[in-house]
């Protein structure tokens, strides 16, 4: 259930975020997931700009449902809310209430910069027995969380991309931090709902050790539109067993 989320939240971010501009629109966005022709599930992100503790902030709230077809297979009812700064896109608070068919997940994460370019999240995880799980890391490179990551993505400065690079990232999840990569493929030209979109084709892997070597395990591959808004129009997302598509309504 995790990689859905993750899933979800990077696709409707990364049709919001304007990086390095100070330009934030208050809207709403749409996708539909499928298990092959099945429709698997929808979701909505709402964006507004709001005023946290004196300051221009942005806030993003997700919510995600499986429609009553999909739920004997897997059940999603979720609200994820992050707090960014427009300046940098830097994540401020992250708060994630998930009910997944029995399970129940409450999870809150504080983010903040030191003057010498630190970055702490400060992480807490609610169990649904009542147990309380509390961590803090620190680290010398930006620590994001499951929607603001894409500020990362989008970032990106193009001009530097070639086949095979790889981008890395931090992610906080459920009090800890996650080591995640983008490969860039290369460029890919798209038709949805009749519409054509010219894309830029990454994958997003999670490395990991087998017998001393270092391997990546497929997620799902990401198709961004190569325009100014870089919205993602399309991703394949993989599982142990199949596979699964959203994809942007017009």
């Amino acid at each position: 259930m995790k990689r859905l989320f993750l899933i979800a939240a990077m696709t409707f971010l990364a049709g919001n975020m304007l990086f390095a501009q100070d330009i934030w629109r208050d809207e709403k966005l749409n996708y539909v997931m499928y298990l092959g022709p099945i429709k698997a599930g929808e979701a909505s992100l709402v964006t507004k700009n709001v005023v946290r503790d004196g300051k221009k902030r942005v806030q993003m709230d997700l919510i995600a449902r499986t429609t009553s077809t999909v739920e004997k297979i897997f059940s999603l009812n979720d609200t994820l809310t992050t707090i960014v700064d427009p300046k940098n896109s830097a994540p401020v608070y992250f708060q994630k209430h998930c009910f997944e068919g029995d399970d129940i997940v409450r999870e809150k994460v504080n983010f903040s910069l030191s003057a010498d370019g630190m970055c702490t999240a400060s992480m807490r995880k609610d169990y649904k027995d009542g147990r309380v799980k509390e961590c803090r890391e620190t680290s010398d490179t930006q620590i994001y969380d499951m929607v603001s990551v894409v500020g990362f993505a989008r970032a990106i400065n193009t001009d530097d991309l070639y086949k095979g690079k790889r981008i890395e990232f931090r992610l906080a999840d459920a009090c800890d931090i996650i080591d995640e990569v983008l490969i860039y493929q290369g460029k890919e030209t798209l038709k949805i709902s009749g519409k054509k979109y010219n894309c830029l084709v990454f994958r997003l892997v999670e490395p990991y050790v087998e017998k001393g070597k270092t391997k990546d395990r497929d997620i799902l591959t990401i198709y961004v539109n190569n325009d100014a808004e870089r919205t993602i129009v399309q991703m394949d997302i993989k599982f142990k067993v199949g596979s699964a598509k959203a994809k942007i309504i017009n």
